[in-house]
């Protein structure tokens, strides 16, 4: 089955405007956002090409000048997903990936596993009882903070592995037993019951059968997406299977000016690291550096 990555771009994010092409990201790590988000999903294995969706012109110039593949889109979609299911019909490819262009540090296994998870489900047509027609991933959550924090979208899982709801609220909620336990069950990897696991971040990266992708955008919205502002709960909401994997890799988007802040000082520290005193070449005696 081929699969090809489209990578949704948009410039007005309500906070954190042009975040995909600030210039600070430019200078101290040497790519733009989106930039570092092309390149690492062009390393995936098991996708034929990398394509950036966009509706802004300054996005566009951004990818040519970095030398990207970049197409111009709609400007009225309302979800990421939709401006992937508008490129997606000129694309000859069994799996469209979804990998957001504000996610600096994706790595090109997680978007093998997305497609694999299509690859080994079971289904093909794109019906709701055919199997999965999409793929995600998920992290387990190990601390409190990031269990209610808005942002961190929680996702609850069959015992399948199959999406039973994705939610900005701490979920689910244990009422039988105290906070610090839900943290020490949490650290167990994978999915083994309700102690044992169970509570999981949503990651942002899907994988989609290219049928039900050019499906999608004709779905009714449902008010659990409204509410939630969440774009896979039409999918759920209208009767279909998304497959969540877990992984390990952590993946932390840029959403905030905080979130973009924290990135910069990673890479800060790792120029301070990189500047040992024993890995500068000594000078010869007399001479001067210039």
């Amino acid at each position: 089955m081929k699969a090809f990555v489209v990578i949704p771009a948009r410039y007005g994010s309500s906070r954190l405007p042009g975040k995909l092409i600030l210039p600070e990201a430019k200078t101290l790590t040497g790519k733009f956002l989106i930039e570092h988000v092309y390149f690492r999903v062009r390393e995936a294995k098991g996708v034929q090409g990398v394509l950036v969706a966009t509706d802004d012109r300054r996005i566009f110039d951004v990818v040519k000048g970095f030398g990207g593949e970049v197409v111009m889109t709609y400007p009225e979609h309302k979800s990421g997903t939709d401006r992937v299911a508008e490129v997606a019909k000129k694309i000859d490819a069994d799996i469209i990936v979804n990998v957001q262009g504000d996610e600096p540090e994706v790595r090109p296994e997680m978007v093998d596993t997305v497609v694999e998870a299509l690859q080994k489900d079971k289904g093909g047509r794109a019906t709701p009882d055919q199997g999965a027609v999409m793929a995600t991933l998920a992290n387990v959550i190990d601390s409190r903070e990031e269990y209610q924090d808005p942002h961190a979208v929680k996702v609850v899982m069959d015992n399948k592995g199959h999406a039973l709801y994705f939610s900005r609220s701490p979920i689910p909620y244990a009422a039988s037993w105290g906070t610090e336990d839900m943290f020490k069950s949490s650290k167990v990897q994978g999915f083994k019951g309700l102690k044992e696991g169970a509570y999981y971040k949503h990651l942002g990266i899907y994988s989609y059968r290219r049928d039900f992708l050019l499906r999608y955008s004709q779905l009714p919205r449902s008010p659990l997406e409204e509410a939630e502002k969440l774009e896979q709960l039409r999918v759920l909401s209208n009767g279909y299977k998304i497959k969540v994997v877990v992984t390990p890799h952590k993946c932390c988007g840029v959403d905030t000016p905080e979130d973009f802040r924290r990135f910069l000082d990673k890479y800060r520290l790792l120029a301070v690291g990189s500047q040992k005193p024993e890995s500068r070449k000594r000078m010869p005696e007399g001479q001067v550096s210039r």
